[in-house]
């Protein structure tokens, strides 16, 4: 493990937190099965999917990609395991706190997982003043501030889950300020800055040149500002923050259709389609997002349905679960001819797959604004849960089906096997 050395490695690092990150998301399913009331609703598998398995897949890669890009070494080791510790356990915590009416408990778990953050912005910091390369300021400083975000949004959910605000406008309020900080300040903000490298790359196609400073300070200043709108329940400045995010969320589409655009030798992988589909869920909720900012934060309270199909299911989940099919094979020890083959095993059934998770989120964006009967969200969640669980099995057993299957001949021609 990563954590015998003085230094980390960082492929050891990459397998050690989307292992946890994996179980996380795992845990998050079955979690689904539990009686409504031991897990507060929609509450505790929300939790186990954006604090830990979102989080926790972050935490890991934002480092390495980091020191990647800054061509610094890697944090200490004794650094990196005290950061998954405390995450891990702040987790923990405040998946048994809040649901048990605990508050000690809640802010105990809150307090571990601000210890965390502030590790992992101390590692991003740390790579770029030791930085040898600092052609990547603008990837470098969407983490930093993404990391800033959740700071303030772990913040506002530790307050919120000690019961430390008792009147119910103000809860709601910081209930969506929360919900923005996190969800579209840290993970959509760290996604994106990570979809800058990590798509080309997974398409094997030269990055077009890209001023990216306007686009990213867009999309961190219209989070900020959405969430304090929210927040303080000030429509005209909610209504603001979400046009700056739209115009972020409009760059990072631009740069996105222009790699697309790069002619290519190989196939599209799997992994670029659920990145390209989850895009399109980000930039669906992204328009939702500025009608229910514009419409008050009442209207915005009423928009936490759609926001979470849009964002947590059909992105978030989707770029958590397209990553780990092509990253997990990249960051195992072994000969190229084996990485290429478990690469070739993670298409097994891909294009079913990614048709059925997109056509179940659909479902339930349709349920939750509204417009279909709960049977039809019902259908949704089925048809996500079924391809989302085919993916993640395919996550945990990749090298299996790597030795076992016998793949399509257009699997093997996505990665020249």
């Amino acid at each position: 493990m990563f954590w015998n050395d003085e230094v980390v490695r960082p492929r050891s690092v990459m397998r050690t937190y989307q292992t946890v990150a994996r179980a996380w998301l795992s845990a998050a399913v079955v979690s689904l099965a539990l009686p409504a009331g031991w897990r507060s609703g929609i509450w505790l598998p929300l939790h186990l999917t954006v604090a830990g398995a979102a989080t926790t897949a972050i935490s890991g890669a934002m480092q390495n990609f980091a020191a990647t890009l800054t061509a610094t070494l890697a944090a200490p080791a004794a650094a990196v395991a005290a950061q998954l510790a405390a995450l891990t356990a702040g987790v923990c915590l405040i998946a048994v706190g809040y649901p048990s009416a605990h508050p000690a408990l809640t802010a105990a778990g809150g307090t571990s997982f601000a210890v965390a953050i502030g590790l992992l912005l101390w590692f991003v910091i740390r790579a770029w003043r030791r930085a040898l390369n600092r052609r990547h300021r603008v990837p470098i400083a969407m983490y930093t501030g993404a990391v800033v975000c959740v700071l303030a949004g772990g913040a506002i959910g530790a307050a919120l889950g000690s019961r430390v605000v008792g009147d119910p406008l103000t809860w709601l309020g910081l209930r969506s300020a929360h919900m923005v900080l996190n969800v579209l300040g840290f993970v959509s903000v760290t996604i994106l800055a990570t979809l800058v490298t990590l798509l080309p790359t997974v398409l094997r196609v030269q990055m077009p040149r890209w001023h990216g400073g306007s686009t990213a300070a867009c999309l961190l200043a219209g989070a900020i500002v959405l969430a304090f709108g929210l927040g303080t329940r000030r429509a005209s400045v909610a209504t603001a923050g979400a046009v700056l995010f739209a115009v972020g969320v409009a760059g990072m589409l631009w740069l996105v259709v222009r790699v697309l655009r790069v002619p290519r030798t190989w196939p599209m992988p799997l992994t670029a389609k659920h990145v390209v589909a989850a895009l399109g869920w980000f930039v669906v909720g992204s328009a939702a997002l500025l009608d229910a900012a514009a419409r008050g934060p009442f209207a915005f309270v009423a928009f936490r349905e759609p926001f979470l199909a849009c964002f947590v299911a059909g992105w978030t989940v989707q770029v958590l679960l397209g990553a780990w099919l092509y990253l997990l094979p990249m960051a195992r020890p072994g000969h190229p001819d084996e990485r290429r083959r478990q690469l070739v095993a993670a298409e097994l059934s891909g294009n079913l797959e990614v048709v059925f998770f997109n056509l179940g989120v659909g479902l339930l964006a349709v349920h939750a604004a509204g417009w279909a009967s709960g049977a039809i969200g019902r259908i949704g969640a089925a048809f996500a849960l079924a391809a989302g669980g085919w993916a993640l099995a395919k996550a945990w057993a990749f090298p299996v089906f790597a030795r076992l299957g016998a793949p399509s001949v257009r699997d093997r021609a996505v990665w020249g096997a």
